[in-house]
Order: C-alpha cells, then structure tokens, then sequence
C-alpha cells in the first residue's frame, strides 16, 4: 500500500514532478525549470530579459517537501538572504541546498 519508489523519487525533487506535470497538461506556476545552487544563479535568471517573472518571487527547495525550504523574496535586494537561509534549511533537511524560483 502506497506510492512506490519511483513515485517518492519523482514527486519527492520538485523539478522532476514539475517535468511530470508539463508532460500531463496540469497547469503549473511560472518558474525556473532548473534549480539553483547559489543566489547569483538566480539573480541571472530572474534579470533574463527573456524570463516571464519578476518580484516578488518565491524561492523553494527542489527536495523536500512540509513548508521547508521555503521564503518569499519581494524584492532584489532581499534575493541573496532569504536563498541562503532557503538553500540552509533544505540542505540541513533533506541533504540538497538547491533552490528553484517560482512567481510570488
């Protein structure tokens, strides 16, 4: 009874099933495709012209899941603190600091 391996692994890193929900049509918020491992990753991304987002934004943990990892971000000038206090806590967490960015 329950979901099997495969399952947790997919839905447990948040990129993955992001990859899961595209290929199935289900609606998804507007983010990073790929997860970030430092705030100046980030920054590159969210400064892309060719990037549909802009602040507020929020930065999650690409494992994990309960609320951890997690921090609105309203402005630039906040991007690197609250990814670096994110990044902590899902490393501390769940063994993986990388972050993705998502519209607020």
């Amino acid at each position: 009874v329950g979901p099997t391996v495969e399952n947790l692994n997919t839905f447990g890193d948040k990129t993955s099933a992001k990859e899961l929900a595209i290929k199935a049509n289900v609606p998804i918020i507007t983010g990073s495709d790929a997860a970030f491992s430092t705030p100046s990753e980030a920054q590159d991304w969210i400064e892309d012209p060719s990037n549909p987002i802009t602040y507020p934004v929020i930065v999650k943990a690409a494992m994990g899941g309960g609320g951890r990892g997690i921090r609105i971000v309203p402005t630039a000038d906040d991007l690197e603190s609250m990814f670096r206090l994110a990044s902590n806590e899902a490393l501390n967490a769940f063994g993986d600091g990388r972050c993705f960015v998502e519209k607020y």
